[in-house]
């Protein structure tokens, strides 16, 4: 099992609050919110269900109405972490905009939901290894758009037939593993400033280092 390690330990001894409070709304969310925000500080196996109930200020029986235990409201929180990143990438790569802006919007879209929210960020890229094999399943969900995205290169590629058949998922694979050690670094808020770097890199092996360039730091159109 991997294991994380935070800042927060020196925080902590210092007197600074465990997290952050849990947005206002109905107490499944407010349960929700406190543990990512409490298992991102902490660490997964260092969070109880005990302090995510002070956090979210609700009472055991509340919790009791929802989740089966700490593991399922994990694993809930983080379905809802990975469903509205998702989703910023999905209404970025389904436009009907060329390949190579596709592959950048999409980038940028992940990017900019990982910076915004670092807490969720934390948890989707590094406490979900920590876990349990299920909430590994969902880390790889995380980048599940990017294969098929990037296996449309082909298309685009002058010698397709020259490129291995598991290029798109070793493509993924590395940027996978690229925003895993800024997390691990607690870089998360340089994440945006990436997009441009991993397009190129996604880009690459499908267009070329001169396509691949000029397409990876085209300036956005006002509005994008």
């Amino acid at each position: 099992m991997l294991h994380s390690s935070r800042p927060g330990a020196r925080q902590q001894a210092a007197g600074v609050p465990a997290c952050s409070p849990p947005r206002a709304g109905d107490p499944r969310t407010r349960l929700l919110d406190a543990m990512i925000a409490t298992a991102s500080y902490r660490g997964y196996d260092r969070t109880t269900v005990e302090r995510v109930l002070q956090t979210a200020k609700v009472t055991a029986a509340v919790f009791d109405e929802h989740f089966a235990n700490k593991e399922d409201c994990f694993l809930q929180a983080l379905d809802a972490t990975i469903a509205r990143i998702e989703q910023r990438v999905l209404e970025r790569t389904e436009r009907p905009d060329p390949w190579p802006a596709r592959v950048r919007g999409g980038l940028g879209a992940l990017l900019g939901a990982l910076g915004e929210n670092p807490d969720g960020a934390r948890v989707a890229l590094v406490e979900s290894l920590c876990a349990s094999p299920a909430a590994g399943e969902r880390h790889h969900a995380l980048l599940r758009a990017f294969p098929p995205l990037l296996e449309e290169g082909r298309f685009h590629c002058e010698h397709p037939d020259l490129l291995p058949s598991y290029i798109a998922e070793a493509m993924t694979g590395g940027i996978a593993s690229i925003l895993h050690r800024r997390a691990l670094e607690d870089r998360i808020g340089e994440l945006p400033r990436l997009c441009g770097d991993l397009a190129y890199f996604a880009l690459l092996p499908y267009l070329g280092h001169h396509r691949a360039i000029v397409a990876a730091y085209a300036k956005e159109p006002a509005g994008a």
